[in-house]
């Protein structure tokens, strides 16, 4: 498939959301759209909330039964060998054949299947298989987006629909995962978890006090974000990994940031990271990346600047920093 059959693909699946959604016709790329598709998303299933525990690994499964939609994991072969019996061999479901094969591509999370061969009121309509043959991390992240696909595309029966961590630029694929956060994180279950700690800043022990409680297969990061974007104190998430500077040579490599979420209190505030930030020498963020100990400290944004000389704004913030494999995780909160 060529650059310009995937850009009419893609254009085609946009145009369908919209259309499915009912509000339009044609993808439009704007924000207005976006937050339209978001609120149409989460109408479909805000009624299932109504009588549910504040807990987002039952919301998954409530969207899920409603929407006829059957979580499989695969962990290993014994999980393929059953997963082909199950729909290859006693449903005549050949599409499945293919996932042994295609499990073996590192990149691609999960695959949801409109099955050929279903009834109209089968439970398991649609199935989604989720790849945990490498780590289980993302697994509740996954499970909601196979979901938005399912809440936001029109049935198509085309096998596989595809979720694989290189598509990130891919619209719809960006369009999918930020309805999921929403789904993920639904704010009418997720802010009783947030009111337990909203009288401190954030630190990593007290979102995992929050990920417990309300999704414990979340990851740690994942939960990071969702609590930084509604939290009632400016804030922002970020990691930090050894990089060179944009176009650099090896001597600008440095401990540099990738933003990850912030929130509208942030933004007004002007506290934003940039891309490719160097981490200041004095910041704990540069002695947890040194020792691997996590840290909480008080620290003021003057000491964080960019190539060209500018600071963030003159704010004492509290930092939380860990170490995770060679990445390290921050957030700060004013």
């Amino acid at each position: 498939m060529n650059k310009e059959q995937i850009y009419l693909e893609t254009a085609i699946r946009l145009d369908d959301i919209v259309k499915n959604l009912e509000i339009g016709k044609h993808w439009t790329n704007d924000e207005t759209q976006i937050q339209e598709i978001i609120s149409a998303c989460m109408e479909k299933i805000n009624y299932l909330t109504d009588d549910l525990l504040p807990n987002g690994e039952l919301l998954a499964n409530e969207i899920s039964k409603d929407y006829q939609v059957k979580f499989e994991e695969i962990r290993d072969n014994t999980d393929l060998d059953l997963l082909e019996k199950n729909y290859v061999k006693s449903k005549n479901e050949f599409g499945f054949a293919r996932i042994r094969k295609e499990i073996q591509t590192k990149s691609v999370d999960a695959w949801l299947f409109e099955r050929s061969n279903a009834e109209s009121n089968d439970f398991d309509r649609w199935v989604a298989v989720l790849n945990l043959t490498e780590t289980e991390d993302r697994a509740y992240w996954n499970k909601f987006h196979e979901l938005a696909h399912r809440l936001a595309e029109p049935p198509q029966k085309i096998l596989p629909f595809r979720r694989e961590s290189i598509t990130k630029t891919d619209p719809v694929e960006k369009l999918i995962d930020t309805i999921a956060g929403n789904l993920a994180f639904h704010p009418k279950l997720f802010s009783p978890h947030i009111k337990r700690i909203s009288n401190s800043a954030i630190t990593f022990d007290n979102v995992d006090l929050v990920r417990n409680s309300f999704a414990p297969s979340a990851s740690l990061l994942a939960t990071t974000n969702a609590v930084v974007k509604i939290y009632n104190r400016p804030a922002l998430a970020f990691k930090a990994a050894l990089n060179k500077k944009m176009n650099g040579d090896a001597n600008s490599l440095a401990l540099r940031v990738s933003p990850q979420a912030h929130n509208i209190l942030a933004r007004e505030a002007g506290l934003i990271l940039f891309r490719n930030m160097r981490v200041p020498l004095e910041s704990c963020v540069y002695q947890t990346f040194l020792t691997g100990q996590s840290c909480i400290a008080s620290e003021n944004t003057k000491i964080w600047t960019t190539s060209s000389g500018h600071s963030l704004p003159n704010y004492n913030v509290t930092i939380s920093a860990i170490k995770l494999n060679d990445i390290i995780y921050g957030v700060m909160t004013i």
